[in-house]
């Protein structure tokens, strides 16, 4: 293992506004805005990027309304937290690096711990195990064109086991709520580290959702949607499993079918289903067929799809999958559900909001921050 470059982010010298770009109400489903923001507690983690171009990983403090972070030497993306100690946190390298940090937000340092085997790359995800004993990242193993959830060992990050995803590109992976099977988002999209980010396959392209045994490897379940130029690549995961899939299409923006997977697992009497969301015709050009983050909220019967190339959020009632609207917010990435039920909201330029109450009022947030930083794509709360 290898050391990164350690340079804590100072904090506090002026304070931003949250939320600066310009939010506006759409009628449907009655969208609404407030200046209010309520006291909160807990974490906020993600990677971001100063006015430099120096990449952090780190997070915003809800109570202190500070940010934090650590230097490390490429662009990160996604994170997990160690289920039994909250100050370690791996977060991974953004596709197609091939490596990851864990940040100790004790110390507030951050270490390289692995780097994927050759022929491999990350694709920004991951996940521990229950117990923490082991991670669970999705790679790219493209000299063989095919998927992998590569097992660790937590405690030395040696590989100890991989699973075939039964697809190419896996990008995200979940416990369903038995936590002995994988959820995994296979985005179907052939990539070489040679042509870096280039798309090599779109007229082929073979996205899935699988759910997989992670002792066995066993494919219990796999799903495809009609339109095989929606690539699968996010999920968010209510506690009985009812899990929000984030869609990016590759065909016309103006006209995909739609953003949104709802995945229902099986019940006594009633088979798992995987289907689309739909919306009102005349909204589905806003959302520019593209998802970077979902998040669920069952408190407020809500679910969001951060559209940044749209401008917004796009938003669904979990109970009965009706449309509610979409919240206009310019180049809206990072969603994720804090404890009371709510959905933050980050934009790439620093600044952010909040999804509050069943009515979808936004609330802008203030935090202290040494200067303008960019955030990552994702946002993980956390305590």
């Amino acid at each position: 293992m290898s050391s990164s470059t350690n340079n804590p982010l100072k904090l506090s010298r002026r304070q931003f506004l949250l939320a600066s770009a310009s939010l506006s109400a759409v009628a449907a489903g009655g969208l609404l805005f407030s200046s209010e923001s309520k006291a909160r507690t807990g974490t906020l983690l993600s990677a971001f990027e100063d006015a430099r171009g120096d990449q952090f990983v780190g997070g915003l403090s809800l109570q202190t309304q500070k940010v934090f972070g650590a230097r490390i030497p490429m662009r990160a993306h996604g994170c997990a937290v160690h289920p039994t100690d909250p100050n370690r946190v791996l977060f991974f390298a953004r596709r197609p690096g091939t490596q990851a940090f864990e940040l100790d937000r004790a110390s507030m340092q951050a270490r390289t711990v692995f780097t994927t085997q050759e022929g491999r790359h990350l694709a920004g995800h991951g996940t521990y195990s229950a117990n923490g004993e082991l991670i669970f990242t999705p790679e790219h193993d493209f000299e063989h064109a095919r998927g992998v959830v590569v097992v660790r060992d937590a405690r030395n990050f040696s590989v100890v086991g991989e699973i075939d995803t039964q697809g190419i590109d896996p990008h995200e992976v979940a416990w369903l709520p038995d936590h002995s099977s994988l959820l995994v988002a296979n985005g179907g999209i052939m990539t070489h580290p040679r042509t870096f980010r280039r798309k090599l396959n779109i007229p082929t392209m073979d996205p899935s959702l699988c759910v997989l045994d992670a002792a066995t490897g066993e494919r219990k379940e796999q799903w495809r949607l009609p339109d095989h130029l929606l690539s699968i690549r996010h999920v968010a995961m209510t506690s009985t499993g009812i899990t929000a899939v984030g869609l990016q299409y590759e065909g016309n923006k103006e006209q995909t079918p739609g953003i949104v997977g709802l995945y229902r697992p099986a019940l006594p009497g009633r088979q798992a289903q995987f289907r689309l969301l739909t919306a009102p015709a005349e909204e589905t050009p806003r959302f520019q067929g593209y998802v970077a983050s979902i998040a669920i909220s069952e408190t407020h019967d809500l679910i969001a799809a951060a559209c940044p190339y749209g401008g917004g959020v796009a938003c669904w009632s979990l109970h009965d999958e009706r449309y509610l609207g979409f919240v206009a917010a310019s180049e809206t990435y990072g969603l994720s559900r804090v404890d009371d039920g709510s959905i933050l909201a980050s934009q790439r330029d620093g600044t952010a909001y909040d999804l509050d109450e069943s009515r979808l009022r936004s609330h802008f947030l203030k935090f202290a921050s040494a200067e303008p930083i960019r955030w990552d794509d994702h946002w993980v709360a956390t305590v």
